[in-house]
This record gives C-alpha cells, sequence and structure tokens, in this order.
C-alpha cells in the first residue's frame, strides 16, 4: 500500500470546479486539522465528557447517568464533540445480565444528512446529500482487540522491542499511541477507536443503573489529551502548571497530580510547600558544576529484607576513608568549611567524633547505649548503659574489667601487651582480685574509742564480712558515725553484736526457712508481747515423738484465738476459730477422712399406750431432712409419761434401746428397735420420749 501524497486546490481565474475539487479542498483542511491534533497533542479527552450520577424521585437505590458537554480527540485525530449534556441510555446495556461494572466508551460517528435546497440533487442523483454531520456513539464492554492498527507508510505501526528497535522493521508506534504522520483510514465511519470514559455499575436484572461503591469508578481508564515537543516556555516571568479545575489549598496533597518520567535538570532553586517524597531514588549532593567529587554523597531508603528499610548516607565509596565524613554542627554563609563548626562527625573510617559539648541523653529513664545487639533487635542489648531515676547502671552479658594501660585485645579478660587487669566483676556480682584466699577490701577506721577494722574476704569456699560488733543496711540519709544510726534515712536491717538480726520491713523467702530449736514468735509493733504469747514451735515429746505446738496466750479463758479464714475487703473472713478455752468453730462444713463430716439430731415422743404387766418392742422409723445420705445412727431414750392405776406396789416402768441394734434405711433414714418393760399389774406407760442422732 502507498501513502497517498498531501494534495490541496491550486486555484487559477475560469477554472472549472467540481464536487471532487471541493472534497480535496476540505479533505487537506480536515487531515490538517486531524495531524495538529496528534502531532502537538496527544489523543484523548480534551475536557468534559465525564459520567454523571443523579438519583432517581422516588426509586431508592438506582441512579440516572448523564454526560456533560466536552470534547476528546481520537487516535486517528478525529474530533469527537458533545455540545449539550447526554442522557445514557439503559438500551445500550440490555445484553448484560447481573449486578455488574461496565466500561463506557465514546466513539466517534458521522451520518450523511440533507436540506430543503437538495431537492434538484435528489431528481439528479437519488442517493446525493449535502451535508455529514459529526456526532459520536457511546460503546459499553471490553473490546479485543481495543482499537484499529496505526498505518504509516502502507505498514502497520508496532511497539519497538525492549532494545528500541523496529519489530521486524515495521514503524515504530510510540508508547502513546499518537501518530500525526500516519495514513488516515479511507472510510472515516468503519474507523475504530474508542475513548474510554470510565465504569459504571448496571443491575441487568432490574434494567437500571446502581451507584458506584466510589467515585474514582467512575472515572477508571480515563485518557487525557496531552502536549508534545521539546520546550515549554513562558511569555511572561512565570509559569504555572496546575489542575484545569481549581483544588483548595488543603486537598492539593491528597492525590498525585503530576508525573515526570526521566532525568530533570533545573537550574534555579526548587522550592516545596509540601513534602518531598522520594520513592527508590536518592539524593546525590554532587560538586559544582555538576562533577562526581573524589567522595561521592548522597541520602537513599535501601531495604534491608522482608519489611525492614534503612535510610542510608552515603559518604564516599572508600571504606577506612579519613578524608569522608558526615559533620553535623552551626556556621554562617556562604558556609566554607574552614567557618563551619563540627560538632558531631562520623567518619568513613569507623570513628565518630565529637569535637566539642557533651553527649546528652534527655527524656524518660532507660537503657540509653546498647553496646551488643542481641539476635531480636526488637530486645533491649545485654551489654548496656542506662538509668534509673537518680541512679546509673551498666548491664553485662559476662562481666566488667579493669586494666590498666595496654591495647585492645578480642579476647575476654586480656588487657593487652603491656596491660595489668586490676579488677574484674562478674556477671553474678562478684569481684576477682586475683586468686589468693585473703580479705580484700579493708576498712581501717579511727575514732575516738581507737581503731576500728571492717573488712570483706574470702576463705576456703567461703565469702565473709567482718566487723568490729554490728551491721547495718540503711535507705536514704546520709552518713552519721553514731552507730547502728541511718543518719536520717530509714534503717532496713542490722545484725547486732548478739547476733540478731532485726528487719525493719518484711522478709520474703523464695526457699524453704529453717529454725534449729527456737520458737517462731510473733510480737506486736512495738515488739512487745502485750502478756498474751503468740508462737510456734518443734517440741520433742521422746524418741521419734515430735510436736508443732502453736501457743496462744498464757490462759485458758478464751480471749486469745488461732484464726483462719481469707482476707475480704479488708477484713478477715473467720473460717476456723481455736479458743485457748479449748473451744473450735468451723463456719462450714467439717470433712473427716475426706468426707464430709455432718450429723442431724431428731427429738421426739413416741405414743405406746401399755397397760399392765408386760414387755415388748416397738420400731421407731426416723428419717433426715438435713442429710442427703447417712452412713450411722444411734438412739437414746428415756420414759416421759407414766402412772398406774391403783397404789403402786413395787411398781416398775423401763424402756430401753440396745446400741447398733439399728437398721439403716437408705438413703437418709434408720429405724431402731426399743424395749420396754411394766413389772406391775396396773402399770401404765402411755409415752416415751427419744433422741435420735443420725450422720453422714
Amino acid at each position: 500500500m502507498v501513502a497517498e501524497p498531501v494534495e490541496r486546490m491550486n486555484y487559477f481565474q475560469f477554472q472549472n470546479v467540481g464536487a471532487e475539487d471541493f472534497r480535496i479542498q476540505q479533505a487537506y483542511h480536515r487531515d490538517k486539522l486531524r495531524r495538529h491534533n496528534l502531532g502537538p497533542h496527544l489523543w484523548g479527552i480534551v475536557g468534559g465528557c465525564r459520567v454523571v450520577e443523579s438519583e432517581r424521585p422516588g426509586d431508592t437505590g438506582f441512579v440516572d447517568l448523564t454526560l456533560t458537554p466536552g470534547l476528546a480527540i481520537d487516535g486517528f485525530g478525529r474530533e469527537i464533540v458533545l455540545l449539550e449534556p447526554v442522557r445514557v441510555a439503559p438500551d445500550l446495556f440490555t445484553a448484560f445480565d447481573g449486578d455488574r461494572v461496565l466500561e463506557l466508551w465514546l466513539h466517534y460517528d458521522e451520518y450523511a444528512s440533507r436540506t430543503g435546497n437538495d431537492r434538484l440533487a435528489i431528481c439528479a442523483l437519488d442517493g446525493a446529500y449535502s451535508r455529514v454531520v459529526e456526532s459520536y456513539r457511546l460503546l459499553v464492554g471490553t473490546f479485543t482487540p481495543a482499537r484499529d492498527p496505526l498505518v504509516v507508510g502502507g505498514d502497520e505501526a508496532k511497539p519497538a522491542l525492549p532494545s528500541g528497535e523496529p519489530d521486524g522493521g515495521a514503524p515504530i508506534e510510540p508508547a502513546d499511541s499518537s501518530i500525526a504522520w500516519q495514513d488516515f483510514p479511507d472510510i472515516e465511519r468503519n474507523a475504530f477507536w474508542p475513548v474510554r470514559l470510565g465504569s459504571v455499575r448496571w443491575d441487568g436484572s432490574v434494567g437500571k443503573f446502581r451507584p458506584v461503591a466510589a467515585p474514582s469508578v467512575l472515572v477508571q481508564g480515563r485518557r487525557y489529551a496531552g502536549l508534545t515537543g521539546a520546550s515549554l516556555l513562558a511569555e511572561g516571568q512565570e509559569l504555572r502548571i496546575a489542575p484545569r479545575e481549581p483544588v483548595a489549598s488543603a486537598n492539593r496533597d491528597d492525590r498525585d497530580f503530576a508525573t515526570i518520567e526521566g532525568r530533570v535538570t533545573v537550574d534555579g532553586r526548587i522550592v516545596a510547600h509540601r513534602d518531598i517524597f522520594l520513592e527508590g531514588g536518592m539524593a546525590s549532593f554532587q560538586g559544582a558544576g555538576g562533577a562526581e567529587a573524589a567522595n561521592p554523597l548522597w541520602i537513599k531508603r535501601l531495604s534491608t529484607g522482608g519489611s525492614g528499610s534503612d535510610l542510608r548516607i552515603h559518604i564516599g565509596d572508600t571504606v577506612g576513608s579519613t578524608t569522608a565524613r558526615f559533620t553535623v554542627g552551626p556556621g554562617a554563609p556562604p558556609h566554607a568549611i574552614a567557618d563551619e563548626k563540627v560538632m558531631f562527625s562520623v567518619r568513613a573510617d569507623d570513628r565518630v567524633d565529637i569535637p566539642s559539648g557533651r553527649l546528652r541523653f534527655t527524656g524518660s529513664a532507660r537503657q540509653a547505649i546498647d553496646l551488643s545487639v542481641p539476635a531480636d533487635d526488637t530486645q533491649p542489648g545485654t551489654n548496656a548503659i542506662g538509668w534509673q531515676g537518680g541512679a546509673i547502671y551498666h548491664r553485662s552479658t559476662t562481666g566488667y574489667y579493669w586494666f590498666s594501660g595496654g591495647v585492645h585485645s578480642g579476647t575476654e579478660g586480656d588487657p593487652g601487651a603491656a596491660g595489668v587487669r586490676l579488677l574484674r566483676l562478674a556477671n553474678d556480682g562478684s569481684l576477682y582480685f586475683g586468686n589468693n584466699f585473703r580479705q580484700l577490701l579493708n576498712f581501717n577506721m579511727t575514732s575516738p574509742s581507737g581503731t576500728q577494722s571492717s573488712g570483706i574476704g574470702v576463705q576456703e569456699q567461703t565469702l565473709y564480712a567482718r566487723a568490729p560488733q554490728n551491721f547495718a543496711w540503711y535507705r536514704g540519709g546520709g552518713h552519721d558515725n553514731g552507730a547502728l544510726s541511718p543518719g536520717g534515712g530509714a534503717r532496713a536491717m542490722s545484725l547486732d553484736a548478739s547476733s540478731v538480726l532485726t528487719v525493719e520491713g518484711g522478709i520474703v523467702s523464695r526457699g524453704a526457712v529453717a529454725l534449729w530449736g527456737t520458737p517462731l514468735e510473733f510480737r506486736t509493733g512495738s515488739g512487745g508481747t502485750d502478756t498474751d504469747v503468740l508462737e510456734i514451735a518443734r517440741v520433742s515429746q521422746g524418741s521419734d515423738a515430735t510436736d508443732l505446738q502453736v501457743t496462744i496466750g498464757d490462759n485458758t479463758g478464751g480471749d486469745d484465738r488461732f484464726v483462719v479464714g481469707p482476707r475480704v475487703s479488708g477484713n478477715i473472713r473467720e473460717q476456723f476459730v481455736v479458743l485457748n478455752s479449748g473451744d473450735a468453730r468451723v463456719a462450714r462444713d467439717l470433712y473427716v477422712r475426706g468426707r464430709k463430716a455432718m450429723f442431724d439430731v431428731i427429738a421426739g415422743e413416741w405414743a405406746l399406750n401399755a397397760l399392765g404387766a408386760g414387755s415388748g418392742t416397738v420400731n421407731i422409723p426416723v428419717s433426715s431432712s438435713r442429710l442427703e445420705t447417712i452412713s450411722g445412727a444411734e438412739l437414746m431414750v428415756a420414759l416421759s409419761d407414766i402412772r398406774n392405776v391403783s397404789t403402786a406396789i413395787g411398781a416398775r416402768w423401763r424402756v430401753s434401746y440396745t446400741p447398733g441394734s439399728r437398721t439403716l434405711n437408705p438413703p437418709n433414714g434408720a429405724t431402731f428397735p426399743v424395749n420396754w418393760t411394766i413389772e406391775d399389774i396396773d402399770g401404765h406407760i402411755l409415752r416415751f420420749s427419744y433422741i435420735a442422732i443420725l450422720y453422714s
């Protein structure tokens, strides 16, 4: 296929001009316009053509769609003009069922039209039209291919290969697909190049539009027209690049506005009123004129793997260099190195210098310096320095060493060449002064009473402390020469010359506490007993016979008690109490041999109504309403109502129960056989009383 030349009319006097000549003249100007649309410009939406949703009155949950007036240019340079709002007809979507999001496209269209002056032409040529109306049509869905190919010099244009070379010798189609030197299609209406307007939500089950999930859906895939060229010059002194639609100052940073792909050189100052983001790049500090200095200096974000990242400050390419530094400090313009004060310096030879001033750690108390990094980098270092309140602490995994002289050695405990190890503090808190047993710390104090020597030392398998009389532990206060005086502070503990240990507070033991032949005595807050001794002691009663005795008081009046129970709301709830009178009280159940020890006492009277001499047995049934089950029962009986018809001579009345003769009636009853005897011919037993004891 041979490309058509660019041809225009050349008019002269008395020239015979026909319809074909006017078509050539019109085609010349139309092609020029289309090449201008694709030359310094790029195809896409010039403006407007927005998809707008509006609620349907009385039809909640559904919307109508309208396109705003606008202009778009397709890849063939054709102008698609919407001069007024356009309603998006649901009829376009009838082929799609279900609730789905669909692509909406705008496409160039044209059709022939006649006017009233066409009547003569119709008589001469029935298919003649005097007008062509340039219009549009709307398309719905996803298209494959998305458009017709571009033709240059009779051949189909193709994107370049990754190397930049043509694909099989075909003309190269640029990434923006705008080619002003293309061969335009012969039949305008048949050339396919839709322009994406966005996406809409169509519910085919009801034949209506629904609102999209987010406004961004309405503008999905929209491509806007652009510019192409080598220079953009401002007529005045300022060049402004901004969104065509004004954006409030507070919202200008909400989303990306402009993108520059490739290297940019700015000959002048760059002023940013908002944040600057470097996405994968670096800020490189070049020498004058853009020359790379001997020590490259740049800042960049580097990934450390996974989700980790470093902000890398690069000070030269040579490890160990003494001329590459990162420095911090003040100085007046023009900021010559001789005038800049260095307060802090990081060097490429693994050194950090603070030539003047102090290194300060402010804020809350914490572990401020880590001298080692554990495998779990989120945890604090095990070799570190920090502070707590007003105290400074050092933390080490294996201990501390003090050296005199020498040089660094990587071996733990080695003072290096010509060095001497003065002291070692191990991680268990021990101080090591050498290998000889001796009194390592010596305190020789002189007082009016003479010299007093104290010390701390080591014997075979023994660490000892030595004092003339007392040992004391104080909290707060200051030094006071008085014996056992806390100097305005508080005495926490003391051990006097009689080896009595006094603790001014509680004692917590995480192991066993052994008392050798002495009781554990409980005294009042002032140290007295108030005559009532309360103590626990081990007392031997003979060979293999030992008591644990709990002493409560010095009498049996019942005023001193041994109480067991929980503390609830600040008060003890007495569950088990033993009085020094011998009484014991249990608030709830008592268990014996793993079972609840409980009994029920039932009293009653039995109407026997036996008259005259004789004897017999009557069975008394008894059951408990308090016990679920019983394991035993006993009975006591006594006469309660007896008489004689006449004068009693040698009369005898008797009722009795033989222990253990009862019969248990599960689950909670028993039957007791009671024997009765009347030894008088006119004796009469009307009733006898009984007390039954049932126990679980």
